[in-house]
């Protein structure tokens, strides 16, 4: 990727009903056709057994095989749909969440930050956990202040998503967000409510130019 000439930076929230959306966006788009054709290939076959079925009411191997495409087309269906309630449970702890989007010619950089927790649930776990005797003793009596508990370590964050525009990357745009999809791996959803016009014109025209 080249980062020498930066297009535009950009912090976006992505809310959870948007997500919803764009993950069904997703698979209209990339898993829908492909579950059509299996199903038709497995219908196709299911016809043909049962065919065999009625020629032959005792050819018990055709009853199991009509049963065997049936069940392969229900269960793929049912795994899909599955999957888009895991992906919205999964997705409400990291709902608040806030994302810092770098722009550049080729590619884009991707940068999480982690939702701040009120302060009224740290309130209320510190009145669910409140210090035991021998933490008051050892704070009155100089303990702590001559040993001093080490500074918690700082939380790695995560490590930014770097994308280069080119093969294996769909580029693709909806009235209200941009999607990023990186075949056979992940897809990033780029909200255009927190973008100005002009900042959407021009992801508009980088993501046509890489189409």
């Amino acid at each position: 990727m080249n980062k020498e000439k930066k297009l535009m930076e950009r912090s976006y929230h992505i809310p959870l009903s948007m997500f919803d959306h764009a993950f069904r966006c997703f698979q209209k788009k990339y898993v829908f056709p492909a579950n059509i054709i299996v199903s038709i290939i497995f219908l196709v076959l299911a016809a043909d057994f049962i065919y065999a079925a009625v020629k032959d009411n005792t050819n018990t191997t055709a009853y199991l095989l009509i049963v065997l495409c049936i069940s392969m087309v229900l269960i793929r269906w049912y795994r899909t749909f599955k999957l888009r309630r895991s992906v919205h449970e999964a997705l409400k702890d990291v709902e608040g969440d806030l994302y810092d989007l770098t722009v550049y010619e080729d590619g884009v950089v991707i940068r999480t930050e982690d939702a701040k927790k009120p302060e009224n649930d740290e309130q209320e776990e510190k009145a669910d956990n409140p210090p035991d005797e021998k933490e008051e003793t050892e704070a009155g009596n100089g303990f702590q202040q001559l040993f001093p508990e080490a500074p918690p370590e700082d939380e790695e964050k995560p490590a930014p998503t770097e994308i280069t525009f080119g093969t294996g990357v769909k580029l693709l745009e909806y009235p209200e967000f941009f999607m990023i999809y990186l075949v056979r791996a992940n897809f990033y959803v780029i909200p255009k409510k927190d973008f100005s016009e002009e900042e959407i014109r021009q992801l508009s025209e980088l993501f046509a130019k890489y189409r």
